[in-house]
């Protein structure tokens, strides 16, 4: 049993769910995140739940190896469970920043871990953005463990520069490749960025969505399950239910918040005939997952439903005025595509090129 576990990006959204689990299996847990409003207001709130286990913050940046060194021979750690990232969109605007987090802070972690007299067990959160841009009319498996990577931004390639840092660390380790990762905190923190992101990607995109609480689950039962997941690629997704479209999962999620769907209109679709014309994460099979980690405890509307009860008095008020939002929501969109000069299929990662450089995109390393 891992009793200590240094969880890095703790008080963010994955973070915050699997600290509280681990804690209340009576675990020690290294919180190491970076000081806000925000993480500060996690901390006091776990640390007024009264969690049987030991919190320990640590207010530590990645970048800062010495730092992440002394944090990690101090307490010395059974298992790390790697969340922290600079993600998409953020990482489009900030590549240079996002290239030395994901990557560069990574690698001090396991540097540091590697000093270590007993190797701790190494999770690391990665993404289905490794694998690109996928057409399902010429690519309509599920994705394995064995589909090979191919990136087509540059968080997908930070992801797959840093799981190949960790493979080569010496460390036994697990690479959780996350769905599309979904929880109440998703819409707190949208903005442009975010509902760019959105428009860009086809209405008929395959989009496997988790819930939160159950990928916070996976990663905690995960540190103490080394022999069985050592070495392995696991896809983190929701059960069958989770398997929809972007238009599918945008329309439920614009339901839970009261405005209720926007229907096809509100998307472009994918051309059939363009690999690149496409975004992530296709569909999982998360057989071996699950049968791993025994992670998969929610399902698609009871996602939207926590999402729902968390909206209080506002839910009421959009769910009021949908009739009229979502006839002016549709126009916007319409009048959007129109301004950006796009063409009758999505294309998203022209779009994202158009707007954020070619510094979004996966180079050439």
């Amino acid at each position: 049993m891992a009793s200590t576990v240094l969880v890095t990006g703790a008080f963010g959204q994955i973070g915050k769910r699997c600290t509280q689990i681990l804690l209340d299996r009576e675990r020690t847990v290294i919180a190491m995140d970076l000081r806000s409003d925000n993480t500060l207001a996690v901390e006091r709130e776990l640390v007024a739940a009264r969690h049987p286990g030991t919190l320990i913050p640590a207010y530590t940046d990645l970048l800062d190896a010495e730092a992440v060194r002394d944090l990690v021979a101090t307490h010395r750690p059974d298992a790390v469970v790697h969340l922290a990232a600079i993600v998409s969109p953020l990482s489009y605007r900030r590549p240079a920043l996002a290239r030395k987090v994901n990557v560069g802070g990574t690698e001090n972690l396991l540097a540091a871990c590697t000093a270590l007299p007993r190797p701790p067990l190494f999770l690391m959160a990665s993404s289905a953005a490794v694998y690109g841009s996928r057409n399902p009319y010429r690519q309509p498996e599920r994705i394995t463990p064995d589909t090979p990577v191919n990136p087509i931004d540059q968080y997908g390639q930070d992801k797959v520069l840093a799981e190949a840092a960790i493979r080569a660390s010496g460390l036994p380790y697990a690479l959780f490749r996350l769905g599309g990762v979904i929880s109440p905190d998703t819409h707190t923190t949208v903005n442009g960025d975010s509902l760019l992101l959105m428009r860009s990607m086809p209405g008929d995109n395959r989009m496997h969505a988790v819930d939160a609480r159950d990928v916070a689950l996976a990663f905690a039962n995960g540190v103490d399950r080394q022999a069985g997941i050592a070495g392995k690629v696991i896809l983190i997704g929701g059960n069958e239910s989770y398997v929809l479209t972007q238009r599918e999962l945008e329309d439920g999620l614009m339901e839970a918040v009261g405005l209720g769907r926007l229907g096809p209109s509100a998307s472009l679709p994918g051309d059939p005939s363009d690999d690149r014309g496409w975004s992530f994460t296709g569909w999982y099979d998360t057989t071996e997952a699950q049968a791993l980690l025994d992670f998969q405890e929610h399902d698609w509307s009871q996602t939207l439903a926590w999402i729902a009860e968390t909206q209080g008095r506002t839910r009421i008020v959009v769910r009021l005025l949908s009739p009229i939002l979502r006839p002016v929501l549709r126009t916007v969109l319409k009048v959007q595509r129109r301004l950006e000069g796009r063409g009758p299929y999505a294309d998203p990662w022209t779009l994202i090129e158009k707007h954020y450089g070619a510094a979004a995109l996966a180079g050439a390393d």
